[in-house]
């Protein structure tokens, strides 16, 4: 995957739903990437599958969440056919090194070959694919900020995903800490900083239109908007509230 030729962010959603429908619809709306959640929504390998694909046709990158220190699972997930991965709670170079092993073909790494996509994109499949599929650690605890620049200076990380909420936890905050410790904005800020020191690619989860396009100019390459759990809870609880506050005739 590369860049806009613009320089402008790419622009994602989350999808939890386990359903290729809303992966069809996404993708029909032109989002630049998909990010399905294997860790905090209810996917599996079948429906991961299913969705990648009905995102691909559509024209939007796939990329998965894995779950937490299941670097096992990157590869068999590359193989179902994700261009992105994005692995959580990559607290230390060693955690990197394996994420990096396990996402990137030799001399990179240490994936196998297997799966629909050697078939489908020939002999040369390896060294395409650890150019065009990213590898994505998220950056959410103390541990991970203290040590970012050995983690995103491995080579096959290709770069990061912030985690404010996470990285409040950590510190012994609340989430309602999350846009006001100064320990959390210096932290965000000293891993956006490394990331731009090594040519890295930085991203981040936003909730409003406002908040996105601040984050577009700091710097951000990547930028998510919500989750389409989100999107679907804020707009019925809308449309309940202003059905309920009509005067009954």
């Amino acid at each position: 995957m590369t860049m806009p030729s613009n320089n402008e962010p790419l622009i994602g959603l989350w999808q939890q739903f386990p359903t290729a429908m809303v992966s069809r619809f996404l993708a029909q709306m032109h989002w630049d990437f998909v990010v399905l959640d294997m860790q905090h929504g209810c996917l599996n390998y079948e429906t991961t599958y299913e969705c990648i694909h009905v995102l691909r046709a559509g024209g939007a990158k796939p990329w998965v969440r894995t779950p937490i220190d299941n670097h096992s699972e990157i590869n068999k997930i590359l193989d179902l056919g994700a261009q992105g991965i994005v692995v959580p709670m990559v607290n230390s170079r060693e955690a990197a090194e394996k994420a990096a092993a396990a996402a990137k073909y030799p001399p990179l790494g240490e994936r196998s070959i297997g799966g629909d996509s050697w078939y489908h994109w020939g002999k040369d499949y390896p060294e395409t694919a650890n150019r065009m599929t990213w590898l994505l650690v998220q950056i959410e605890h103390i541990d991970a900020v203290n040590a970012v620049e050995e983690i995103l200076s491995v080579d096959g990380v290709d770069g990061c995903f912030v985690g404010p909420t996470d990285l409040a936890l950590s510190l012994g905050l609340t989430r309602q800490d999350v846009d006001t410790s100064a320990e959390v904005a210096a932290g965000i800020q000293k891993t956006l900083d490394v990331c731009r020191g090594l040519g890295k690619i930085a991203c981040c989860n936003t909730y409003s239109v406002a908040e996105a396009r601040e984050k577009a100019g700091q710097g951000y390459g990547c930028i998510t908007m919500k989750s389409d759990v989100d999107l679907f809870i804020d707009s019925a609880s809308e449309l309940l509230k202003e059905l309920r506050d009509q005067p009954r005739g």
